[in-house]
């Protein structure tokens, strides 16, 4: 091949190539319209704090602007600090205020909109960058932030040119609100839709960063739109706005106040999991006194309401897991779940398998019993005990199905102390079990004349305390309970204390129209022997005095302790129980 021919070749090759369409490539579009964006917005070079840092000082001593550069990046610095230790102009009253003097500040030029509006597009990002919420801020900066928010919204018709005008002004000008009472208000329905278009335009037009107070209230915003909306729609938005305010911990306390609130609104709202995990895992307990103020931000019915779900959660819970029932016997546990509405508190002792395994169950469960729970000592480490006080009853529950339900006088001196660690060995120090007991059930059926124990509980409950099912009950004051101290057979004050809950108010029983003479009966008198004999001779009771034969004897009662009623008379007359014999002092 001559060379003549290998060149015709190339210039063939070359031809041919032109006459190819070029590829569609649309990258280079994407570019040159993020280029025309920010040639429109009118965006400047990042302004070099260095300089901003220079200029502020320099206004700290004169107090006056000689040259719109300096007025410029003092505009854009009014957040940064003037000296090591020294505060920023937001910050003094003074200075801010020369900042926006009309004869040697920024307001100098507010006649020329090209000039002027150099400067407010400072002051808009020294807006949204100072967060007046902020404890560590003063008085005079919150003041200062507010002037220049009504400063801002007073001027926006100043930054417009007749001929042309940058895209950040048009935004501006478009957005007033921003510099308003509520700036989020206007944007929060479309953001809670998912459209943040808006959004995302006017924090690049205005310099907004990440950090400002403006996104931060934004997602307040969203949780206050949420609650404008109906029961039902609001309650499909709960999980997502959980989420939205699990992460910020200035605000989600905040937007947690508003979403129980809402929620508690109507007349018996439905458990919402979401909303409970939460604030039990934000504020803790909501009965706890050590929680009073991190719930004090509620109304009342919303901190009950939580209280009724948490409670519901710890009966299913004890029952389920951590007692022989199990999930195929829900009969205590749906029993006690009746009567969520009449505990003040719940309490428990955990065995050491419960108290120590390290199952993630176990393990969250422990969490949100955080400051509820003690360790039981008990040769069975399975056993597990559920302590309820119901007014002045403190009901207690073991997990073995075995145990009987124990009950004792809240008005009197607890033979047990749940802020240490308790036993089950029937009258040891700070046993759960103890002879003392006002109350004693067993899970039996078919006993005392009833067919299921739930009927004979929830009859024992009803006449003897007036406890009901499903409702609260009334309270009336109740004076102070005698002191331990008088009663000669009483544990020392070292054995026996009272229990680590707020006091309480014994609820009124409902006297019933027929059968045994009510608790309430015979209590009031003093005791004497005259007023045991009636009390005997009505009961027709047994009675053995052998305090008069033999000086170290003692008064017995001849009956076991299978009446309440009779009980709770004998113990107020410092009368103790022991079995088989009966009641002695």
């Amino acid at each position: 091949m001559s060379a003549l021919d290998f060149l015709a070749g190339l210039l063939r090759t070359s031809v041919s190539a032109g006459d190819r369409p070029m590829p569609a490539d649309s990258s280079l579009d994407a570019v040159i319209t993020q280029l025309q964006r920010h040639a429109r917005g009118g965006s400047q070079t990042p302004v070099s704090e260095d300089l901003q840092v220079q200029a502020v000082r320099r206004f700290w001593e004169s107090q006056r602007f000689d040259n719109l550069k300096d007025a410029r990046l003092v505009s854009f610095g009014l957040c940064i600090p003037s000296g090591a230790s020294s505060p920023c102009i937001m910050e003094d009253r003074l200075r801010f205020q020369a900042v926006l003097d009309r004869q040697t500040g920024v307001d100098q030029w507010v006649d020329e909109p090209r000039w002027y509006r150099r400067c407010y597009q400072g002051l808009v990002r020294s807006y949204f960058t100072y967060d007046p919420n902020v404890e560590r801020h003063s008085t005079v900066g919150r003041k200062n932030w507010g002037d220049l928010r009504d400063y801002l919204h007073d001027r926006t018709r100043n930054i417009v040119d007749k001929t042309l005008n940058p895209d950040w002004v048009t935004t501006a000008v478009g957005n007033r609100q921003l510099f308003g009472e509520d700036p989020c208000a206007p944007y929060a329905a479309e953001v809670l839709k998912g459209n943040t278009e808006v959004i995302d335009e006017l924090c690049e037009q205005l310099g907004v960063i990440k950090a400002s107070w403006f996104l931060r209230e934004l997602v307040l915003a969203q949780v206050r739109q949420a609650t404008l909306l109906s029961q039902d729609k609001f309650k499909e938005l709960i999980p997502d706005l959980v989420k939205l305010i699990a992460n910020n911990t200035v605000l989600r306390d905040r937007g947690l106040i508003l979403m129980l609130d809402k929620h508690a609104s109507v007349a018996q709202p439905a458990l919402n999991e979401s909303l409970r995990n939460a604030s039990v895992e934000w504020w803790g307990n909501p009965w706890l006194p050590s929680n009073e103020t991190r719930w004090g931000g509620v109304v009342p019915a919303a901190r009950e309401m939580v209280s009724v779900w948490l409670k519901s959660e710890f009966i299913e819970a004890f029952f389920t897991k951590l007692a022989e029932d199990g999930v195929g016997d829900r009969r205590r546990a749906n029993f006690w779940l009746r009567y969520v509405k009449s505990m003040d508190t719940v309490q428990f002792a955990l065995g050491a398998q419960a108290l120590y395994s390290g199952d993630r169950d176990f393990k969250a469960l422990r969490t949100k019993m955080k400051g509820l729970y003690t360790e039981l000592k008990t040769t069975d480490s399975s056993n597990n005990a559920f302590v309820m006080t119901m007014g002045d009853l403190v009901a207690v529950e073991f997990g073995g199905m075995g145990h009987a339900l124990y009950g004792y006088d809240q008005s009197k001196v607890l033979p047990f102390d749940m802020a240490h660690p308790v036993v089950t060995t029937v009258d040891a120090k700070n046993s759960l079990k103890h002879k003392q007991r006002m109350l004693w059930m067993s899970h039996q059926d078919g006993i005392k004349g009833w067919n299921k124990w739930e009927e004979m509980f929830e009859a024992t409950l009803k006449q003897e305390f007036g406890i009901k099912p499903n409702v609260e009950p009334r309270r009336v004051a109740r004076s102070q309970t005698p002191s331990a101290a008088k009663d000669a057979t009483a544990p020392s004050s070292s054995q026996i204390v009272r229990p680590t809950v707020p006091p309480l108010r014994v609820m009124q029983p409902e006297v019933p129209k027929a059968g045994p003479v009510p608790i309430s009966k015979g209590a009031k008198k003093a005791f004497s022997m005259e007023a045991l004999d009636e009390f005997a001779r009505a009961r027709s009771l047994k009675i053995e005095d052998f305090s008069k034969e033999d000086k170290g004897g003692n008064l017995w009662v001849r009956t076991d302790d299978g009446d309440l009623s009779v009980n709770r008379i004998l113990l107020d007359w410092q009368f103790r129980y022991r079995a088989p014999k009966g009641w002695w002092r």
